[in-house]
């Protein structure tokens, strides 16, 4: 089945709210959750509201959580999300350090007791709309081994950066320190197939295709993927306070994430006029695109390009929800108590999106 952009947005808010969230807060999680769905980040999407659902059953995510801001110190602040969504907590950090960003330049802002923050590339297209430099990573429930290792001690510790540009599209860089989120490891698991070698290790630390056996996820590029998760791990948790390594709830057991997040924004217009930046950041696009291509390459792409270019294709054509989704999210909504009538996926969608 297909849909369109504002019926996951609907679908996804309602849920949410029927899950004693707040308008607002709904609202939020429901413009990243369906962001990822179309820019072509499944795992993060409709996928990913499954696990939220789960954990909001399993009373490990709050879904009215106070909010605290426990320290403000002029271009420096930290957040407590109350094992909140990590989603809502970024977007209020953001909303706060922008204009202290603005003010002095630069801003940082860390949190702890936050859940998983959802796509990157949302928070990446966002700041490069207000002109601003950012860079995000976020530490989360442990998927991945040290280099070397066998037991889960790591995340998948995406690291997010944007540049904005004037008419070329804004560079934005949205990477997991793994080879693959594990998002991918369960979509793989619900559809029955089997995951390309190099994924993921078994509990041993040997390679597997069985997402059943997938234990650690591996990381990219080896030692040097492991490094990057290591430093985003300590700028996400040794500032904030939260959670890191063995502290970290267990995912299997649905226990709370106590996760962290580090974010940085960098106003480009206190180093230049405004103008001049995004000129440099166009110019630089388009040496990059307009390289000669290697044998067989049609088109470079930058970073977030091709994000950009599914997300204007699906906001024509909607995207596809498989089967096994649709069940799956038909019978969660239904064990949260959310009053529709029926009991497929179809007549869910409609409860939230009536016939005009």
């Amino acid at each position: 089945m297909k849909i369109s952009y504002e019926q996951e947005r609907r679908l996804v808010a309602g849920i949410l709210s029927a899950s004693h969230y707040s308008p607002a807060d709904a609202d939020c999680v429901s413009r990243v959750v369906t962001h990822s769905d179309f820019v072509g980040m499944y795992s993060h999407g409709l996928s990913r509201l499954t696990r939220y659902l789960r954990q909001i059953d399993a009373g490990v995510l709050n879904p009215q959580p106070k909010f605290e801001k426990v320290l403000d110190d002029q271009a420096v602040l930290v957040f407590d999300g109350d094992n909140g969504s990590g989603i809502v907590s970024v977007n209020r950090a953001y909303e706060e350090a922008l204009p202290k960003a603005k003010q002095f330049g630069v801003a940082v802002a860390t949190g702890r007791h936050n859940a998983n923050i959802g796509c990157g590339s949302y928070y990446g297209f966002r700041a490069a709309e207000d002109d601003m430099i950012l860079l995000l990573c976020c530490n989360t429930y442990a998927f991945s081994a040290p280099f070397g290792g066998a037991d889960r001690m790591i995340g998948t510790n995406p690291i997010i950066a944007a540049i904005p540009t004037d008419r070329e599209c804004p560079i934005v860089m949205d990477i997991s320190t793994t080879n693959v989120a594990m998002g991918k490891i369960q979509a793989a698991e619900r559809e029955k197939k089997e995951i390309p070698l190099g994924w993921a290790n078994d509990y041993d630390g040997k390679p597997t295709v069985n997402p059943a056996e997938a234990y650690a996820l591996t990381s990219i590029a080896a030692h040097k993927g492991y490094g990057l998760a290591v430093i985003v791990d300590a700028l996400s948790t040794f500032l904030s306070g939260a959670a890191y390594g063995s502290d970290i709830g267990l995912f299997s057991r649905l226990e709370k994430e106590n996760t962290g997040f580090f974010l940085m924004l960098i106003d480009p217009s206190r180093f230049m006029p405004i103008e001049e930046f995004k000129a440099a950041a166009d110019r630089y696009v388009r040496m990059m695109k307009e390289s000669r291509k290697a044998e067989g390459v049609e088109e470079i792409f930058l970073p977030g390009e091709i994000e950009r270019r599914k997300y204007n294709e699906y906001m024509k054509t909607g995207i596809e929800v498989s089967d096994a989704l649709q069940a799956e999210l038909a019978q969660l909504a239904r064990k949260l108590g959310v009053p529709f009538e029926g009991e497929n996926f179809s007549d869910l969608l409609r409860h939230f999106n009536p016939e005009p």
